[in-house]
């Protein structure tokens, strides 16, 4: 009787993958989302930064709907877009604070947008240890399970009988 194989991902099953899965979602999602609050806020004052933030913002997502089909790959990929999100957070901080003066348009405004850039810059550092912490889980080992019935090879040879 001929088998066929299955392959099965063991260390998908495992409940820390799984829960690190949901924490590098909810954490790109959360940066995501705090990157389009800065953006949408701050669009009128910040000046070349918008076509980037609209790009980190886009690749975050994308990422989202990779990590959703266990895609290992884009985690080391998340960490290095997670760094570059953190050095232009790090060096915005002080600029919302520098606008927030008498005469600046919406000084208010920026101190608020300074303070969320802020929780900006430790979300992308948590975002860096996640995604690092599940890439090391090992998400792509797969084995090979025999299950019994026809191989998909026999069933075409059967099908179709030369003349």
């Amino acid at each position: 009787m001929a088998r066929s194989v299955e392959l099965d991902y063991p260390n998908r099953d495992k409940p820390a993958s799984k829960a690190m899965r949901v924490v590098v979602v909810i954490a790109l999602l959360v940066s995501s989302a705090l990157i389009a609050i800065v953006s949408v806020k701050g669009w009128d004052l910040m000046q070349d930064a918008k076509t980037l933030n609209v790009v980190f913002i886009a690749v975050n997502l994308i990422f989202v709907v990779q990590v959703l089909r266990w895609s290992r790959g884009v985690l080391p990929m998340a960490a290095g877009i997670a760094a570059f999100i953190a050095i232009f957070s790090g060096v915005s901080i002080s600029s919302w604070y520098e606008r927030d003066a008498i005469g600046y348009k919406d000084a208010s405004l920026s101190a608020d947008l300074g303070l969320l850039t802020i929780v900006i810059l430790v979300l992308q550092l948590v975002v860096i240890v996640v995604t690092i912490t599940a890439f090391s889980q090992n998400w792509q080992e797969e084995v090979e399970r025999s299950v019994p019935g026809p191989r998909p090879d026999d069933r075409r040879s059967q099908d179709t009988v030369p003349a």
